[in-house]
């Protein structure tokens, strides 16, 4: 079954580790329980890496969730129990004005990036410097100084570089750090050593200095807990993993970055109350097991993984509704070692084995996801009900939980998939019976890719190809068979596969040949029927939807347009913002209403004054003219130009038409952005373009009908002057 992909708030993305917690938006979980028809009682979340899932799942119909990661559960129930910004403000003003070697922490700390103006050469205590990684120096430093209102981003001076340098003296700081996570003859020892190196020097000095001034504090426990939210966010803040100029969106791995920025441990410190300040939710926190049964309205929390949460499970349980984990080795490591920080080494045991682990690969992963589900099986009887959103989606994620699950006794009854956002949703169904087939895996593999293709009308990425196989043999419980041979992991069978179905010379052709496998799209080598291209039906719906919900927000569109567009089908965002940027203007509320010159009354109007253009200046120029199919201007018996006039940028219509150097495809210049961007996802419009096809604006051939000085011999030429990627040029005198 192809699901309607549950669209969350877009861009509402607040609080701690957002560049680390699983992208689940905000109302895509409710929308979810709206729609799909799980059995009624509570939910089951045995992951717990998604605060915002299991608050929604909770909200709805009451859950369990397991939340084995200390650091994640702190976030959770802070959330849910919002900090009071007045404890937030005390605990800072505390440790501002706790002494520390003769002056305040703050001073102290600040002190720690001293460096001077580069205009007037006073003291100023920088917002943070630029290290490059290779050089083990800062090169950059961003101050304000508050003597010549000089600001933003200089050079780092001599002084800078050998603070930085002395900086790496701070061993007594370092070892203190270590011990807080693992003595010096404990195993893991090396590890957290590995973990501290992606710390500068000086972070880790004032981050043990703030650590040991919070314990040498009798803070009340709402203060205390205020503080220790406070430095989370310091921890997080500090560390090298924030690039620079770009920083890594999600870092994954415990490298820091060749360019990273070295915060101020006190500014950041400052700043931190800006990501725990929360509305208070709905929901009501308590534990399991010993809470009982949780109602509507209850999240009832495990404080540990999976293994030990099954003991404590119901014979039956109910539906589980969860986040598939990600493997993410920064952060599990780095939680590890915050952990230990704050509330001691057996607060990070659940999750002191991420300290040791320092590769993850997707067959490691399936392995893992196997074995969770095969003992949440032993409660699920047949046909109970396993949800799971998979955010971050890419192939071999997809290919982990749907080998993974299938493995462990689960068939794949539904799915939505918007690979291109890294989002999908996955619904299996336990089941005791295998079902079996002798069709062979690469031909079941291949009718499912070119079945995906001929349903998308336009060319696909690997990824896409690879999900649509991936599902059809997880639907027919096919994985499983992968596991039981022992000459190749699963996920490496799929993978070579794969290549074995779209290799050169089958079904399918590589339109970016010189890439990897992986990389380009691909297409039919002999498409025959297929459906209108996806992106074309995007472009219509969005129009119709303006047409018949004025003022709809973008929320609203996605939504319809996900119910109608399912499964591999589903419309990424930016293709449906590409969509309403052309056909739109932005309301003051944020919704959207169609540009009054994109009403069909007034386009069509268009499209006859241009097509009229068209016919007098092929008369004009004397070409023999005609209208029946676009306007055809010839020449002694053979086509010059043939003008394809629409008001939309459904350019498909033009691809198989020769030869491309004559087509030329006339539409509104506020189409532009909307072909650059199909132009952008499919290399077939790339390739009519190279090879001459023309896309011109409707104000440009107003302008070459009104120029008399436009010829016979210098249209074509003429017709290149405007094209949809430049703004409102002006013809030539001459």
């Amino acid at each position: 079954m192809e699901l309607a992909f549950p669209v969350g708030s877009p861009g509402v993305r607040h609080g701690p580790f957002t560049r680390f917690l699983p992208p689940v938006e905000p109302g895509a979980v409710t929308r979810f329980l709206a729609s799909y028809p799980l059995p009624d009682g509570w939910l089951l979340d045995p992951f717990g890496v998604s605060p915002n899932l299991a608050i929604e799942a909770a909200r709805a119909r009451g859950a369990v969730a397991a939340f084995s990661n200390p650091v994640v559960r702190f976030v959770l129930e802070h959330r849910l129990n919002p900090i009071d910004p007045a404890d937030l403000r005390a605990a800072l003003a505390v440790l501002a004005s706790a002494p520390k070697d003769d002056t305040r922490l703050e001073r102290f700390l600040l002190d720690l990036y001293r460096t001077e103006c580069s205009h007037c050469g006073a003291s100023v205590s920088a917002d943070y410097f630029i290290w490059d990684r290779e050089l083990e120096v800062p090169v950059l430093k961003a101050y304000a100084c508050e003597a010549c209102h000089q600001s933003g981003e200089d050079a780092t001076g001599p002084a800078d570089r050998e603070r930085a340098i002395a900086s790496a003296g701070y061993r007594l700081a370092h070892a203190l750090a270590a011990e807080r996570a693992a003595p010096a003859d404990d195993p893991d020892r090396e590890h957290v050593e590995a973990a501290l190196a992606v710390y500068p020097a000086r972070a880790i000095y004032a981050i043990v200095s703030l650590l040991q001034k919070l314990d040498q504090l009798e803070l009340p426990p709402a203060q205390r807990r205020a503080a220790e939210a406070l430095l989370l966010s310091v921890f997080d803040a500090a560390d090298g993993l924030w690039g620079y100029p770009e920083s890594r969106a999600r870092p994954k791995q415990l490298t820091a970055s060749p360019r990273f920025r070295e915060v101020n441990v006190w500014r950041a410190l400052e700043r931190a109350h800006e990501e725990w300040t929360a509305e208070p939710t709905e929901v009501r926190l308590t534990t399991w097991p010993g809470s009982g049964t949780p109602a509507a309205g209850t999240l009832a929390v495990f404080p540990g993984p999976i293994r030990d949460l099954d003991e404590t499970l119901p014979p039956e349980m109910p539906s589980i509704l969860t986040a598939l984990p990600r493997p993410n080795q920064a952060f599990w490591t780095l939680s590890a070692l915050w952990a230990s920080w704050l509330w001691g080494r057996e607060a990070a045991a659940p999750i002191r084995i991420a300290l040791r682990r320092r590769r993850f690969d997707w067959t490691w992963h399936a392995a893992a996801l196997r074995g969770a589900f095969k003992a949440l099986a032993r409660h699920h009887p047949p046909g109970s009900v396993a949800v799971a959103f998979v955010p971050e989606a890419e192939p071999g994620f997809l290919a982990a939980a749907l080998a993974g699950l299938d493995a462990a006794g689960y068939r794949l009854r539904g799915h939505a998939v918007r690979l291109s956002d890294g989002q999908a949703v996955l619904a299996w169904e336990a089941s005791r019976h295998r079902a079996r087939s002798d069709e062979p895996l690469l031909q079941v593999m291949t009718a499912a890719a070119e079945g995906a293709l001929r349903e998308l009308g336009e060319p696909a990425s690997y990824g896409a190809l690879h999900a649509a196989a991936t599902i059809v043999l997880a639907r027919g419980q096919r994985l499983a068979e992968l596991w039981e041979a022992d000459d190749n992991p699963p996920l490496t069978k799929l993978s070579e596969g794969m290549e074995t179905v779209l290799a050169a010379g089958g079904r399918f052709v590589h339109l970016e040949p010189g890439l990897e496998v992986e990389s380009g799209q691909y297409w039919l080598a002999m498409p025959g029927a297929t459906a209108t291209p996806l992106s074309d039906r995007v472009e219509l719906l969005v129009l119709e939807s303006l047409r018949s919900q004025p003022g709809a927000s973008l929320l609203a569109t996605e939504i319809r347009l996900c119910d109608v567009l399912r499964g591999l089908q589903t419309p990424d965002r930016r293709l449906v913002l590409a969509c309403l940027e052309s056909y739109a203007v932005v309301e003051a509320g944020g919704g959207r209403r169609l540009r009054p010159e994109d009403g069909a009354e007034r386009r069509q109007a268009d499209i006859l004054e241009i097509r009229n253009l068209l016919l007098g200046l092929g008369e004009r120029f004397g070409y023999t003219v005609s209208g029946a199919d676009g306007i055809l201007w010839e020449e002694r018996g053979r086509p010059a130009f043939r003008f394809h006039v629409q008001d939309t940028a459904a350019l498909s219509g033009v691809l198989d038409v020769a030869p491309p150097s004559a087509q030329i495809v006339v539409l509104p210049g506020g189409r532009a952005s909307l072909v650059a961007e199909k132009e952008r996802r499919d290399p077939r419009l790339r390739a009519w373009l190279s090879e001459g096809g023309r896309i011109v604006k409707f104000r440009h051939i107003r302008r070459l009908a009104a120029e008399a000085s436009v010829q016979a011999d210098n249209f074509a030429e003429r017709l290149g002057i405007d094209p949809t990627q430049r703004e409102d040029p002006q013809l030539p005198l001459l």
